[in-house]
């Protein structure tokens, strides 16, 4: 009896024991990984490749493109944009394209005769100048011409540094918007949202520097060569400059004399000399003077447009303030 029932307890636990197992959940070997679920890949830009001649036209260009436009600059930084001259490498690569953005004013001599010789018939030269209100150059700059190793410029009558102004650089982004659209009009969009978004910003800071310089209002700073007409203008200030618009060379000692006894009578302590520009004068007058030099940043080579236009302002601000 006690072996039967030793038994029978043995068997149960078996049972017990087999139905145990069998509730255990399965565990399955995982199952080896096949290649990556590619996600479909977004259309390719096929970005339009345009040539610029100096670096704010190339700025605008690039600002208002964004990613549809691949912007090549002919003129490097660190060059002169009066007076550079294409090489033949420069001749090869314009040959290549199909627009030229261009400042215009006789800021870029040059152009007329390096698309003459890229020998491309099907090159579309773009002035952005055109819709801008001009300030025509006056005295002794007006019509000036100056020849250079065999080279002869004709400067016209009217000052070419547009892009110092926020009211002309608008107006040309707009420009860039018009023909980009036309050219590549799937991009519309985008660049009707650039140009909105540049001009917000844009506005934004003249504004903001219109109500600081309202109290200087006439009030006048020297710099090195006549870069700044149409930024005072719209600031509401003057400019007295050793050099003209165009940087024809160093002025008469009439001229400098003139600008010593105005500096002077002013009491003007700051000369205001660009970073593409020989200092050599500028401070030659800080030292007639007793003044000190400050450079600034006439963005014909090189800077955000906005961000330096910004460290104008605040730079000239400081010059009144001090």
């Amino acid at each position: 009896m006690k072996k039967r029932l030793i038994g029978l307890i043995a068997a149960v636990s078996v049972m017990a024991f087999m139905a145990g197992c069998q509730a255990e959940p399965k565990t399955e070997t995982p199952a080896e990984e096949g290649p990556a679920v590619e996600n479909p890949e977004e259309p390719t830009i096929e970005k339009l490749k345009v040539a610029t001649t100096i670096h704010p036209v190339n700025e605008v260009v690039r600002i208002v493109g964004g990613d549809y436009v691949d912007t090549w600059k002919i003129v490097p930084e660190g060059a002169e944009a009066h007076d550079f001259e294409p090489t033949i490498k420069d001749m090869g690569e314009l040959s290549t394209v199909k627009f030229l953005f261009m400042n215009g004013l006789g800021m870029e001599p040059w152009v007329e005769k390096a698309v003459e010789n890229s020998g491309n018939k099907d090159l579309s030269v773009i002035d952005l100048s055109e819709g801008v209100s001009l300030i025509t150059i006056e005295g002794d700059d007006h019509d000036h011409d100056h020849e250079e190793e065999g080279h002869s410029h004709d400067h016209g009558e009217f000052d070419p540094h547009i892009w110092l102004s926020i009211d002309a650089l608008i107006t040309m982004a707009e420009h860039v918007k018009e023909e980009l659209t036309v050219l590549v009009p799937e991009g519309a969009e985008i660049f009707e949202a650039n140009l909105e978004a540049f001009k917000a910003e844009a506005v934004t800071l003249k504004e903001t520097y219109q109500e600081k310089f309202k109290v200087y209002e006439g009030k006048a700073f020297v710099t090195g060569h006549a870069a700044f007409g149409y930024m005072t203008r719209e600031m509401g200030l003057q400019q007295k400059a050793i050099e003209g618009p165009f940087q024809e060379g160093e002025p008469t000692p009439k001229k400098l004399q003139d600008l010593i006894d105005y500096v002077k009578a002013e009491n003007i302590t700051t000369i205001f000399l660009e970073e593409a520009a020989s200092p050599k004068v500028s401070e030659t007058l800080a030292r007639e003077t007793g003044g000190e030099t400050v450079t600034i940043n006439a963005l014909e080579a090189e800077g955000d447009l906005l961000l330096n236009l910004e460290d104008i302002y605040k730079k000239v601000l400081e010059s009144f303030e001090g």
